[in-house]
């Protein structure tokens, strides 16, 4: 019966210890759904960036092959031609087209999960906790029978 209590409170240890890393180890379910969710994430920013990047594609190609996109892009800038006058209403600012931005950096976060050694600890006390039941158990056992023969 002694052996066999040494091997409970083993077996405690490692299931404990099993079934915690399985769930929220670093390779654990938990941690593979946090990364599953920021590959998503990147997956969508990539996705974007593609299609700013095509946009602006376009745009440099009219800029580099058409006269008239040059032309309108100077006027947006208070440019005009030899020929062109301009006048200006003070208080009006002006009507600037927005250019799009370069895209938006998405930092992914590490997943949040519990150390090793934090599961061993808590696996070692699970099996220290066991082993002292079984000895508290075997103890009274041994005491109820020591009365019993007494009596």
């Amino acid at each position: 019966m002694r052996f066999l209590k040494y091997l409970m409170a083993v077996w405690t240890t490692l299931a404990v210890y099993t079934i915690a890393a399985f769930f929220t180890g670093s390779t654990g379910i938990l941690a593979f759904k946090q990364l599953s969710t920021e590959r998503d994430k990147q997956r969508t920013n990539i996705e974007a960036l593609q299609n700013l990047n095509q946009e602006l594609e376009g745009t440099l190609n009219s800029l580099k092959y058409d006269p008239d996109t040059i032309l309108i892009y100077a006027r947006e800038l208070g440019y005009g031609g030899e020929d062109e006058n301009f006048v200006r209403i003070v208080g009006l600012g002006g009507a600037r087209k927005q250019r799009t931005t370069a895209g938006q950096i998405t930092v992914p976060r590490s997943p949040g999960y519990i150390p090793d050694k934090i599961l061993w600890f808590a696996a070692f006390c699970a099996g220290i906790v066991v082993l002292v039941l079984v000895t508290i158990s075997e103890f009274i056992r041994e005491r109820r029978k020591r009365r019993q023969n007494y009596y």
